[in-house]
């Protein structure tokens, strides 16, 4: 069996995120700023953009013995194979962990938008990885129902 769900960004917010690379541009535009100013700048804003961009879509797939979960160009990504994983359950962070890669307390948070994840405790016992999804019902039966095989790459 394979699951894959991926979560994205409401379209009103993800303009809401790059709405400030644009009047970066924009405005000095408006105001009669020399060319050259724009000229090094908007790399800079592109680069924004793209990164900004890059973080409002999450791709959870569970296949193959592994969890990949990855961003919208497909990096950062992360590979956790299932046989390190000692525990998951369905989880809730408050709005102040904001989107992306996260530090939480004991761990790792990725996600994009929403409140629930699936907090998965690794065998090390040490430290703990958390995907947000809007469906934590679903990862969480793909991850229990998952066979555990050692996946064919290192990690």
């Amino acid at each position: 069996m394979t699951y894959r769900h991926v979560d994205r960004v409401p379209l009103r917010w993800a303009a809401l995120f790059t709405a400030p690379f644009l009047l970066a541009v924009a405005l000095p535009l408006l105001f009669g700023a020399p060319s050259k100013t724009l000229f090094w700048s908007a790399p800079w804003l592109l680069l924004g953009m793209a990164v900004s961009l890059a973080f409002t879509s999450l791709t959870t797939t569970v296949a193959g013995g592994q969890l990949v979960t990855a961003f919208r160009f497909g990096r950062p990504r992360k590979r956790i194979a299932l046989t390190d994983v000692a525990a998951h359950r369905t989880t809730t962070h408050g709005a102040r962990y904001g989107w992306g890669i996260r530090m939480v307390p004991g761990g790792t948070l990725w996600r994009v938008w929403g409140r629930r994840s699936v907090e998965l405790t690794l065998r090390d016992r040490k430290r703990t990885v958390s995907i947000g999804t809007s469906d934590p019902e679903g990862l969480e039966a793909a991850i229990a129902s998952a066979p555990r095989i050692t996946p064919p790459f290192e990690l």
